[in-house]
């Protein structure tokens, strides 16, 4: 079993048993799970969600994000936070963790039922399954806010391209520019197709003219008009 595979535990880890021991105990039953994340085309390593929620209420207690597959110290050091620095910062032990079946968590499993902390493996955890989508939707949200806003100027760009604008909110990407060394190119790439492609540009405002032009008529095609 590699290093990083091994559970640590006590000085110099986020796991600490005689700390978490201290903790008072509750009747709370909480799911907890890492989830992979969106990745961008130029990510090359996946990045997950962990998460633990209550299973009752479903509401978050903790999260953590990791870099590559999540081991059994990345999910302790997500239910050491959870116990120890709770969102609500009500530090607890809670009753029951509930996680999904994973042989990289059984060294971590053994540990919690002696400081009197039961694991139950279930096939599904609802309660974290519908808070996701939320919680990635706060991230999103917060990754917003570090955005270099468009001036007035640039702002224009939907109104000036609508057909591009309403392509790209829903029906695909787009790609323009050097293709290897072969010339110009702009495409319009569908959810398993191309939908438009034209290598005639050779600056982006052509290229840009040519996309509207051709997505207009896509969408016509389609059946459903520009606004």
């Amino acid at each position: 079993m590699p290093d990083q595979d091994k559970l640590k535990l006590g000085k110099g880890s986020m796991f600490v048993k005689s700390r978490i021991a201290r903790l008072p105990t509750c009747e709370d039953l909480w799911e907890a799970d890492f989830r992979a994340m969106p990745q961008p085309v130029m990510q090359t390593e996946a990045h997950y969600l962990g998460m633990v929620v209550g299973r009752k209420d479903g509401r978050l207690v903790a999260e953590l994000t990791v870099q590559g597959k999540p081991t059994v110290n990345d999910l302790a050091r997500l239910l050491a936070d959870a116990m120890r620095r709770p969102l609500d910062a009500n530090a607890r032990r809670p009753k029951t963790i509930h996680l999904m079946a994973n042989p990289r968590w059984r060294e971590l499993i053994s540990v919690l039922e002696e400081l009197g902390v039961a694991v139950s493996i279930e096939k599904k955890l609802p309660k974290l399954a519908k808070t996701l989508p939320a919680i990635l939707e706060e991230l999103r949200m917060i990754e917003r806010a570090k955005m270099k806003r468009p001036d007035a100027e640039q702002a224009k760009v939907e109104t000036t391209f609508p057909s591009i604008a309403r392509y790209v909110r829903g029906s695909g990407f787009i790609e323009i520019g050097d293709q290897d060394g072969f010339g110009f190119v702009v495409r319009a790439i569908g959810y398993g197709s191309v939908d438009f492609e034209d290598n005639r540009p050779e600056t982006l405002s052509e290229a840009m003219a040519v996309l509207e032009s051709g997505l207009e008529r896509w969408f016509q095609e389609q059946g459903v008009e520009t606004e």
